[in-house]
């Protein structure tokens, strides 16, 4: 793109030419006059002149002081993260690890705290707990004089710290100091980050010091965060940083080679540029009187958390940055030269402005620059799609939003630096893949976009680049001698064809990349007017699907298996329908995939099972119902007491009840979800593993979990007696639940010909539409009355 030039112009003051025998009186007078108005001119310039020096330094300045705070800001909120990602709680060990690697080789940080959210009947345990953990005599404190804690609803202590385990400040509950509560009770009520102006006692050095306490709200992982009762219900602690501020801005100024030309201080912003009552910084009394009397100094507001401070800064004792007047005193001692020394002012001046607007440039690049792969970032990017767009009148172009696939395993695998050198690669991969005329940008995370210019045929040359680029990535990274291998997905929206303006045209591309990664990733995609389309059809079917939970429109249909040697009935599925009333009857494989995409599957699965438990009460004691559970369910914390709610409140033997999984709930939180089916089984309720041999199962998994029952996907059962390797694979799946004790279930049975095959492989149990369709209850308790009936009369 094409940068804005900057000109510089020069003015000259005239030199007024007198004839070369004048009397002297008049020669003496006149260059008398023109020195003087020479030396006041140069004077007032030279005034201007250190002031803009001064200036440009000192913003210059404010800004790599805030991207520093910012900096420490962020890995705050990294640790943050870092509890609300994990999959079991953090021990000490794990947090002062973690916590020493991300604030390594930062000393402006003079503590980093955990604070969880201690409820009064939990005291004692947190307590007890921290003193296993090798912290003496751990008790929930007062703050700021140390003594016990009076007794309270909750508290938020110190628990985890950089500290070593012997500091006093372990225990110090921060609940109970009301500036620090407030401001992190508005850090909890609006998902912020909060700080408050504070002194800190440093334990290490002694003496208070000028301090500012950050805090960061951590929430339970997969928890709603919507409404400020859902984050006041779901907080489960703070992660707090205490910065020593002189130190902080000591720290930084060191990282980034700040100038030493300035002396700067940051103050709360009612104490203004007074020299009485400074705090512990680098701008001296003397200079701060100095300032004041001259007035050049220079201030800004610096942003922590959401508390402003006062960024304040003067020319340092010897610094060059004040007005001396030596060219105006050189211009007056020499007076008839008064000409010439005015045109080598102003040439040098032209170069110091010139160097001044290259420094300005070059903090605007910064500016636009995303820090970690040095590309362009998010507001460089719509700043350039918006200019594009203003000067293509009808051109076309492309823009492109690109998406890593399977980078959060690389971040959990081989750690946050190992992802960060992955997109730094990545990057560098992307650019070697463009024109010059193309734009490409960091949007943030992992996600990425570029804007393609200047192409003949858009549409194809798109579609090749985005090819290109898939290729390209696909291709293994190396990572610390590690192979590892991402994809990415692509969505591309073009103009004119899909919009004139920066938020359709980012829309739509977000729309194609949602259809690429819907796809199975790693592919690209151009949007069509059919997708916009998909997906308000889908988010008028999440509405609908919001209200029929709310209004209970959904009904259970059973489907009847039965004993394959003995044809007796043993039990029902329960299947769920949604009588929609403007649809009718919407089958399942329609609303399911949806309920779990958006979490709706979790109240819809707690009332399919409480509903299937009632019914199974008015049933005979030896028909069994199966519950389907989704693996969005087994992610919910409270699952063991949904089940044992419904079995409470409906009276039904735990016996009765069988709950089939898919085989996908066997890879994710398998120490969670084994314990859980532990427990259910401890219950007395039956386990079954349904579809299997459609997903990832493995012998592991079969001999790792209790399962009672296998069910065999219909797809085998379909091709029996069309397909030799169908007979094959049912006959070893008999073979291997048979030596682990487990029965066999095969579902779509729909011929008598499969039924037979079935029974000489010696399959158990049966299930399918030649035994019985899906029926709705009253239907159901028909049918059973007519086997109860029949089974007396014989």
């Amino acid at each position: 793109m094409r940068e804005p030039s900057s000109s510089s112009s020069s003015s000259r003051a005239p030199l007024s030419k007198y004839r070369l025998y004048r009397p002297a009186l008049i020669a003496a007078g006149i260059g008398l006059l023109a020195t003087l108005i020479g030396t006041v001119a140069v004077g007032r310039w030279e005034n201007r002149l250190a002031r803009a020096d001064f200036e440009g330094l000192a913003e210059a300045q404010a800004i790599l002081i805030q991207n520093g705070i910012n900096e420490y800001v962020s890995r705050l909120t990294a640790l943050r993260t870092r509890f609300e990602s994990a999959n079991e709680d953090i021990t000490r060990s794990e947090y002062q690890t973690f916590s020493a690697r991300l604030f390594e080789a930062h000393p402006g940080l003079l503590r980093v705290s955990w604070l969880p959210r201690i409820k009064r009947k939990e005291r004692g345990e947190y307590e007890a707990a921290a003193i296993t953990d090798g912290v003496p005599a751990f008790r929930i404190k007062a703050y700021p004089d140390g003594a016990v804690a009076p007794e309270g609803d909750e508290y938020f202590p110190v628990y985890f710290s950089t500290e070593p385990k012997t500091a006093m400040v372990y225990g110090l509950d921060y609940w109970s100091v009301p500036e620090r509560r407030a401001a992190l009770e508005q850090a909890r009520d609006y998902d912020m980050i909060g700080a408050v102006r504070t002194h800190l006692y440093d334990y290490k050095k002694g003496g208070r010091s000028t301090a500012v306490m950050v805090g960061v709200p951590v929430y339970a992982k997969g928890t709603s965060r919507t409404t400020v009762a859902d984050r006041r219900r779901n907080l489960t602690g703070f992660v707090v940083g205490q910065f020593d501020l002189p130190l902080l801005l000591q720290s930084i100024r060191a990282t980034s080679k700040a100038s030493p030309a300035l002396a700067i201080n940051v103050l709360p912003p009612e104490q203004g540029i007074n020299p009485v009552g400074l705090e512990r910084g680098d701008l001296a009394a003397d200079t701060a009187r100095r300032a004041a009397e001259t007035g050049l100094y220079w201030q800004v507001a610096l942003r922590i958390g959401d508390a402003d401070w006062l960024f304040q800064a003067a020319p340092a004792a010897g610094s060059g940055l004040t007005t001396t007047h030596d060219r105006a005193l050189a211009l007056y001692a020499a007076g008839i030269a008064i000409t010439i020394f005015l045109s080598v002012y102003l040439i040098v001046s032209g170069r110091n402005a010139a160097q001044l607007a290259l420094a300005n440039r070059r903090v605007l690049e910064l500016a636009q620059t995303d820090a970690l792969t040095g590309l362009a970032n998010r507001a460089f990017f719509l700043e350039q799609l918006e200019q594009i767009i203003a000067g293509s009148g009808n051109g076309r172009f492309a823009v492109f939003l690109l998406d890593l696939d399977r980078f959060k395993n690389v971040n959990d695998t081989l750690g946050h630096g190992a992802g960060d050198a992955l997109l730094v690669q990545v990057a560098q991969r992307l650019k070697s893949s463009l024109r010059a005329s193309d734009v490409l940008a960091r949007l943030g995370g992992d996600e990425f976009a570029l804007i393609q210019v200047g192409a003949p045929d858009h549409r194809v040359a798109s579609v090749d680049l985005a090819q290109r680029i898939v290729k390209l990535i696909s291709e293994p990274f190396q990572l610390s001698g590690q192979r590892v291998e991402i994809g990415t997905s692509i969505g591309i929206a073009l103009a004119p064809e899909h919009g004139r303006h920066q938020e359709q045209l980012l829309k739509k591309a977000d729309i194609a990349l949602y259809r690429s990664k819907a796809a199975g990733r790693n592919c690209h995609t151009v949007y069509d007017d059919a997708m916009s389309a998909e997906l308000e059809a889908r988010s008028t079917l999440e509405g609908d699907l919001r209200d029929a939970i709310a209004r209970c429109q959904f009904e259970l249909h059973y489907q009847p298996f039965y004993d394959v040697e003995t044809g007796r009935r043993c039990g029902v599925e329960a299947l769920v329908r949604w009588r929609h009333p403007a649809k009718g009857l919407v089958p399942p494989d329609q609303f399911i995939p949806l309920a779990e995409s958006t979490g709706l599957i979790v109240p819809l699965g707690e009332w399919i099972l409480g509903r299937a438990c009632n019914d199974a009460t008015m049933w005979p004691d030896d028909v069994k119902v199966a519950v389907n559970l989704s693996p969005v369910q087994f992610k919910q914390a409270e699952l063991y007491d949904v089940i044992e709610a419904a079995l409470s409140s409906s009276g039904l033997a735990p016996e009765r009840l069988e709950i089939e999984i898919t085989e996908s709930v066997l890879l994710e939180r398998k120490a969670e979800n084994e314990l859980l089916i532990e427990r259910l089984k401890g219950l007395g309720i039956s386990l079954a593993l349904d579809d299997f041999g459609t997903g990832y199962s493995s012998l592991r998994s079969l001999t790792a979990f209790p399962f009672d029952k296998i069910k065999i996907d219909k797809t085998f059962v379909g091709n029996l007696g069309q397909r030799d390797e169908s007979a094959a694979v049912i006959s070893s799946v008999v073979t291997l639940a048979r030596g682990l004790g487990m029965n066999i279930t095969a579902e779509g049975v729909e011929t008598e010909d499969q039924l037979e095959h079935l029974r000489v492989l010696g399959v158990n149990f049966a299930q399918g539409y030649l035994l019985g369709r899906p029926m709705p209850l009253s239907q159901l308790e028909d049918h059973l009355q007519v086997e109860e009936q029949r089974r007396n009369a014989a």
